[in-house]
């Protein structure tokens, strides 16, 4: 079952989150639980410009989406991407990624976007996450650069 998050279930994917933060590209930077408490917040508070869905097996969350819609700066058009995208790693086989990534898409045609936007930029399985990505029409038209830390 795929729901819209409420903020009980913020503390979970929190949870959830830490272990995304830990398994991608960006685990060498702080993981701040209070921050992502005020995201929840602003995010249930806005739908106009966000969503955060939850993906349930049995009444346990084992995945989530957060995305955003924006008009592109050059326009009034609009955009969206994703802030993230989640499954649980014992739960990445079978069709949960697929559910998620069409209920944004379908998301995405409600709010009246022309381009929406999917990244990998989390570097969890790039190869895997971009050819299912390509399956649902989605094409690789942008390349992210990282600079390593500064050791700051």
């Amino acid at each position: 079952m795929i729901r819209p998050m409420t903020m009980q279930d913020a503390p979970v994917l929190i949870a959830i989150g830490a272990r995304m933060h830990q398994e991608s590209t960006y685990s060498n930077l702080d993981y701040s639980p209070e921050k992502l408490m005020e995201l929840a917040e602003v995010i249930t508070n806005n739908p106009e410009q966000y969503m955060c869905s939850v993906l349930e097996k049995n009444k346990e969350i084992i995945g989530f989406c957060i995305g955003f819609v924006t008009p592109h700066f050059f326009g009034n058009d609009l955009t969206s991407g994703d802030l993230l995208m989640y499954v649980v790693p014992e739960f990445r086989t079978g069709r949960h990624g697929i559910r998620l990534i069409k209920h944004y898409d379908a998301w995405c045609a409600k709010m009246g976007v022309k381009e929406p936007l999917l990244g990998v930029s989390a570097g969890i399985a790039p190869d895997r996450v971009g050819r299912l990505y390509e399956r649902l029409g989605y094409t690789d038209k942008y390349t992210i650069y990282k600079k390593p830390s500064f050791g700051i």
